[in-house]
């Protein structure tokens, strides 16, 4: 397949969602989408591209269209459960609570296991003498994922946000990541891209198995925090099974194939921004950069001008070459998007969230609701009643929420129930004669409005009834 972007096109048997005023996208590069796509200005320090995932779900019809809701993108690059947690620094979890939103979706924990420790000691060797050992990194990042202190962090980051959510239906969406390598195949079992001239890290069979392993593993603790919170609101996607044939060394890619748009990760030079073969430690203080920098564009570019600056007799390995480019935009992104989704990677997490559930639990259209008012026994001290049912727009309709009963002091509104995505508001007048009024999302009539098709009866033997819809 060539263009990712047809990967939510094909799959349209899905319902459309009834409408979502607001929604939020929160986490790390892998949901800031780097290097899919065109760059947001500004690009730093969050590098969010237009082709990641939730700017793909935002212009996808399931979600209505993009001038009925107001979409609040706050997920940034390097981000880990601190940047998540009320109170943290640039923390997400807060943002939700300065607006309403309704969804929203969270991708985090891989840079809390050191997925950039990673590629520069598996994969990359940037560092030079100073790179670490990949058997070493695999085993700190497996210790990470097993620790309490992983499963606090992200129990707190899901629980932070679901209090700071407003909405009372609020839904989030937690992501799992996707398995880099097809591990059973041969062709890559030689294949290197190690920076220098000198370095190896071959792409063996067992390395591959090991870094799929620790991405498992780390899907696997996610599930399970995530299935541990205990609400309904929060909800695990899986989104490695939409990878299949689409990881580094598919048969019958040989590898490095910086071209292939049917690979779902980036290397470094995929042929797509005319840049030019350049030195990677230049533009790069040495001095003053810092190697464990939380964006990757940062840090390995640091590791690789204070390698050089160590040893300026170190040269590119050619098998490296074609892989090297040198930006014209500061830092470039071609070394902060490694190992991360192109477009295709990306439109399949919005495809895995959208299956998860960002489905509605009714038929949109034209609701309707039966209402049912009870007069106040004693008017001098007691309350107005309603019975209320609510029915979707199916064809039948279908009862999506009901209260029985419900105590309604005069002019004070009472939420409904129900699985619409929106609270529905009734409230009692002062006295009988007043109209019932109602509200849902946006939405204000009364039990005498017309173009809701209200239609209520007198009172007789103590209530009245009647009918009226909205749209849904």
């Amino acid at each position: 397949m060539g263009d990712g972007l047809s990967v939510l096109k094909r799959k349209r048997d899905l319902s459309p969602l009834a409408t979502i005023g607001e929604w939020t996208s929160m986490g790390d590069s892998y949901a800031s989408g780097v290097g899919a796509g065109d760059a947001i200005s500004p690009e730093l320090p969050c590098r969010r591209f237009t082709n990641s995932y939730p700017n793909q779900m935002d212009k996808d019809g399931r979600l209505g269209a993009s001038s009925d809701h107001k979409f609040n993108p706050v997920m940034c690059s390097g981000s880990t459960f601190k940047n998540i947690h009320s109170g943290g620094p640039h923390s997400q979890a807060d943002e939700l609570g300065k607006g309403n939103p309704a969804v929203a979706t969270l991708t985090i924990g891989g840079n809390n296991v050191g997925f950039r420790a990673i590629l520069t000691a598996c994969i990359y060797r940037f560092y030079a003498w100073r790179s670490g050992d990949c058997t070493e990194e695999l085993a700190k990042s497996q210790a990470i994922i097993d620790s309490p202190e992983f499963a606090d962090g992200l129990s707190k980051a899901i629980k932070d946000a679901v209090d700071k959510a407003q909405d009372p239906y609020f839904r989030l969406y937690v992501t799992g990541y996707a398995a880099f390598f097809n591990e059973d195949t041969e062709q890559c079992n030689k294949v290197n891209v190690a920076l220098w001239w000198g370095s190896s890290s071959y792409w063996t069979k067992e390395l591959r198995k090991g870094m799929n392993t620790i991405l498992m593993n780390l899907n696997a603790k996610i599930e399970a925090v995530t299935n541990g919170i205990g609400t309904t609101k929060v909800t695990y996607v899986d989104v490695n099974h939409l990878f299949n044939t689409h990881r580094f060394c598919e048969a019958p890619i040989k590898e490095p194939d910086f071209r292939n748009e049917d690979v779902w990760f980036f290397h470094w030079y995929t042929d797509d921004r005319g840049l030019s073969i350049g030195a990677p430690w230049e533009g790069t203080d040495a001095g003053t950069c810092d190697p464990n920098s939380d964006d990757w564009g940062d840090a390995f570019h640091c590791q690789i001008a204070q390698a050089h600056a160590d040893n300026s007799s170190l040269t590119l390995s050619e098998e490296s070459l074609p892989s090297i480019a040198s930006g014209s935009n500061g830092i470039s992104p071609e070394l902060a998007r490694v190992f991360h989704p192109k477009t295709g990677g990306q439109s399949a997490y919005a495809q895995a969230i959208f299956e998860a559930g960002i489905q509605p639990d009714f038929t949109p259209g034209w609701c309707t609701m039966h209402v049912v008012q009870y007069q106040k026994p004693d008017p001098s001290k007691d309350n107005y009643r309603f019975d209320v049912t609510i029915f979707d727009g199916g064809d039948p309709p279908v009862n999506i929420g009901s209260a029985a009963s419900v105590d309604a002091p005069a002019q004070v509104g009472k939420e409904i129930q129900s699985r619409l995505p929106h609270p529905l508001v009734v409230t009692a007048g002062r006295v009988d004669d007043d109209a019932v009024l109602f509200e849902y999302n946006g939405q204000r009539w009364g039990s005498n409005d017309q173009e809701h098709h209200s239609n209520f009866g007198a009172y007789d033997n103590g209530k009245r009834e009647g009918d009226t819809g909205f749209q849904c």
